[in-house]
């Protein structure tokens, strides 16, 4: 399920506040999985997955709630007996998290949330935890962090060729949109204008593009002769991406270079005499600019990968027993 994606793999630290407690039922119930020498209880399962079955009641038809829901309590279970498996290994590695290190991190969720400490507090007993028990969460998810850099993030290399040859097939997403600088000079055509009136514009329109072709300042023209809005302006309309213009102006100024002035153009409005400014886009970031941001996916990606391959290699070795 698409709602699982944020369970899986490698946890996310920012996602902390949002996530289920853990809690521990004070009765003594049945557990639903054996990691090693510790349990996971079947109050565990539930209490982490209630939003996940929440959803599936929701968005799930009765026909297919109940495989839905097994599906999910599936994987819920996984995602603890995987966690489980962290925690053993970050207290057999002795990866260490210092009381600074939850603060600083602490202060960054309040951040990125715009939240301040008593409203933090508020959302933890909504939840039914308590600023003490929250710290502890945010140690262990640091210790997993850590855990994780140590055993996967550094041994991994990103060599430059890599980058660039991932850059080189990945041109379009760095494009730059293009846009080009426009300036007109417009002859408005009255609504229901006669043949002889449309011709006789046309023609005026024709004198005045050949007096821009032969150089004379397409600024000067288009405050003597324009009749748009832009006029006074020197008939600068601004920058436009494809398909902001008109359809008859877009085709035109999109196949033209800076400085280039179209043949007379008809639409529904009139005439125009268009000119292009200046061109921009249209090409890739350079890679210098892009080069961070593609070792970051790349190496996010590899981290994944290594991440299942390392856990699995946890699991063939670990004591695993399901009673789900």
């Amino acid at each position: 399920m698409k709602s699982l994606k944020r369970i899986s793999g490698i946890v996310f630290l920012w996602g902390l506040l949002f996530l289920p407690t853990l809690a521990l039922s004070e009765v003594v119930e049945r557990f639903v999985a054996v990691v090693n020498n510790e349990v996971i209880f079947l109050s565990e399962l539930e209490e982490f997955g209630r939003r996940f079955f929440e959803e599936v009641g929701k968005n799930s038809l009765p026909s297919e709630r109940e495989e839905k829901t097994r599906q999910v309590r599936q994987e819920i279970l996984n995602q603890l007996i995987e966690n489980k498996l962290l925690d053993q290994e970050i207290k057999k590695r002795k990866v260490e998290v210092a009381e600074r290190d939850v603060d600083t991190t602490i202060e960054d969720i309040l951040k990125q949330n715009r939240f301040t400490l008593n409203d933090l507090k508020m959302v933890l007993a909504k939840q039914g935890m308590t600023l003490t028990s929250y710290r502890q969460r945010v140690r262990d998810e640091l210790g997993k962090m850590r855990l994780v850099t140590r055993e996967i993030k550094s041994k991994i290399v990103i060599k430059e060729e890599d980058l660039r040859k991932a850059y080189n097939e990945r041109a379009q997403e760095f494009m730059i949109p293009l846009e080009v600088q426009v300036q007109q000079i417009f002859f408005a055509l009255p609504s229901g204008a006669s043949p002889d009136r449309v011709a006789a514009l046309g023609k005026e329109a024709q004198s005045v593009l050949e007096k821009a072709k032969k150089g004379e300042n397409f600024v000067e023209l288009a405050k003597k002769y324009s009749q748009g809005p832009e006029a006074n302006e020197g008939g600068v309309l601004g920058f436009f991406k494809p398909k902001e213009l008109m359809p008859e102006l877009d085709e035109a100024v999109f196949q033209m270079k800076a400085g280039e002035i179209s043949p007379l153009v008809r639409s529904s409005e009139g005439f125009h005499i268009l000119r292009v400014m200046e061109r921009k886009g249209g090409e890739p970031k350079p890679f210098a600019e892009v080069q961070a941001q593609i070792r970051d996916e790349m190496a996010q990606a590899e981290t994944e990968k290594r991440f299942k391959e390392w856990m699995k290699a946890l699991k063939e070795k670990a004591y695993i027993e399901i009673k789900l």
